[in-house]
């Protein structure tokens, strides 16, 4: 898996989303209207009725899709919205005009998240053999506003989610073969019991060793409900392992909720226990938090361990239809403090003209601090392209103890330019450019992936993504290498029925390249085949 300047990611971490929106009609905001999301896999249901301002907030809803979204009042036909995605640790706006039967859908977060995924027919971008049923959503953050999440000092912030189970049966079994030996999985969704509970569990052997991650979310009533997922990952750079929890507490019907996690990691260079409580509460068109979190910290390579408890409290409070600002603070105890500030503002109040800035600050006690800015605007183009230029720049207070002698972050800037169209009419497309004075100097990311069905009975999907960029090695600071991945996909679908249900063959190719993260190092171009058979 590609990470080239990213930490190691939070792997099966379950991960919370929001649903957020106002709803108007023909003399302005309505009180009243009942919003329903749906999600399509699990049947999950989440319900919020508008305010006084025709606000409504849904709380703690699964990540992924696709939702449908139903907005039902009396006087005025029900309004449906299909195909909404929620994303892990984001909030997910849909407004709706009930007069004009118009809706718009969007995400209203200031920080940039490159989301790679979600689903598309059966895979995911990126195309690593991995991606097929293991990993529903890959979201890098550059710089995070949100007080629950620490921030890397350089690079990205990067996050797994697993998929969830299903309302119905479905799995698949994969075996490729190819220059890099044997490479075969099995995906299993499924129902248990009387569908309030859903069980997703996958496993994978290949070059790099076996892998697997399983998820469990059940319903105990109207109220409560619970996640748990566990897994072991491994790849080039090393071994990862993960176990958690997560317990949820609705609250006034739906307008607060309660969570309480715990997880543990492990990987070659860092071990960690988190235990945390989060508060969040739902008041018009704000959206309080307040929690608190534990962590204990083993760190391999530098023989140490630090342990830290942190308190912090957040408000996002939508000012109007078109801005959204987010402010917050985390105190990491004995002392250390770091606020963080985000604006979101649409300025054509149509999205061809969004504008993003904030400033924010990381730390932990006795690690050093670190102060992070971003400024970044968004114009949609035609086609349902979005062109994103984006600043960063960031200024190290104290130097970290486990940063090398180089001491890298004294300051540091990033400036990026992306041409990006989401997933959209089974279409997505990427080109990125970053320059920085960080660890990757020039870093560039590129791909597609489309899918064309036809006949009802066959589909073609093509898939690439490449990600390189010039890497400064640590252990020979003088030296700078070219370091990249490049994976390409082509499947092709044969669906039928039997004994009343779809089953679908897909035969595909699979091409990838990639040179380690270290100076003079090379790697080699493998290729893999092979059948994979989805019920």
């Amino acid at each position: 898996m590609l990470a080239l300047l990213s930490v190691l990611p939070a792997a099966g971490q379950t991960g919370t989303a929001t649903f957020g929106g106002r709803i108007t009609g023909e003399n302005g905001p309505i009180e009243g209207v009942t919003v329903v999301a749906i999600h399509q896999q699990t049947n999950a249901q989440y319900y919020a009725t508008t305010d006084r301002g025709g606000w409504y907030q849904l709380l703690d809803v699964l990540p992924g899709g696709p939702y449908t979204v139903r907005i039902h009042y009396f006087g005025y036909d029900p309004l449906t919205v299909r195909g909404v995605f929620a994303y892990a640790g984001q909030n997910t706006v849909v407004d709706a005009d009930l007069e004009a039967r118009t809706t718009r859908v969007h995400t209203d977060e200031a920080a940039t998240s490159l989301r790679l995924g979600p689903e598309l027919g059966g895979g995911t971008v990126p195309v690593s053999p991995l991606g097929f049923d293991l990993v529903n959503q890959r979201i890098l953050t550059p710089v995070s506003f949100d007080v629950r999440q620490e921030s890397p000092l350089v690079g990205e912030s990067e996050q797994w989610v697993l998929p969830t189970g299903s309302n119905r049966f479905h799995g698949s079994a994969y075996g490729f073969y190819g220059t890099s030996g044997l490479t075969g999985g099995l995906n299993v969704a499924t129902p248990l019991w009387n569908q309030d509970y859903e069980f997703f569990g996958g496993a994978q052997y290949d070059v790099y060793g076996f892998s697997a991650a399983a998820r469990f979310d059940g319903r105990l009533d109207a109220s409560n409900r619970f996640g748990v997922t566990g897994g072991h990952l491994s790849y080039a750079a090393g071994n990862q392992s993960w176990a958690g929890g997560d317990w949820f507490t609705t609250l006034s019907d739906g307008a607060a909720s309660n969570r309480v996690q715990a997880r543990w990691s492990s990987d070659p260079c860092v071990r960690q226990l988190l235990a945390a409580d989060d508060f969040t509460l739902a008041a018009g068109r704000h959206r309080l938090l307040a929690g608190i979190q534990f962590a204990h910290r083993n760190f391999v390579l530098a023989d140490s361990t630090a342990s830290q408890g942190d308190i912090y409290v957040q408000d996002a409070l939508r000012l109007g239809q078109r801005m959204t600002l987010v402010a917050g603070v985390r105190f990491a105890l004995p002392f250390a403090f770091s606020p963080r500030l985000s604006l979101y503002y649409d300025v054509t109040g149509k999205g061809s003209v969004v504008l993003r800035a904030g400033t924010a600050v990381y730390g932990r006690h006795g690690e050093g601090t670190i102060w992070k800015n971003l400024t970044a605007v968004d114009i949609r183009l035609p086609a349902k392209f979005y062109l994103t230029l984006e600043g960063i720049y960031g200024q190290s207070w104290r130097r970290a103890f486990y940063i090398s002698s180089r001491n890298i972050l004294d300051s540091h800037y990033a400036l990026t330019a992306r041409l990006e169209r989401p997933l959209a009419d089974r279409f997505w497309a990427l080109v990125s450019y970053t320059r920085s004075d960080g660890s990757v100097q020039d870093r560039i990311m590129g791909g597609f992936s489309y899918k064309a069905e036809y006949l009802r009975h066959y589909g073609t999907q093509l898939s690439v993504l490449y990600d390189g960029g010039n890497v400064i090695d640590d252990l020979s600071p003088a030296s700078i290498s070219w370091s990249h991945g490049f994976e390409a996909r082509l499947s092709q679908d044969f669906s039928f029925q039997a004994a009343g249900r779809d089953h679908t063959l897909q035969l595909t190719g699979y091409v990838r390249r990639a040179t380690a993260v270290v100076s003079g190092s090379t790697g080699r171009l493998e290729f893999l085949a092979g059948l994979r058979y989805i019920l």
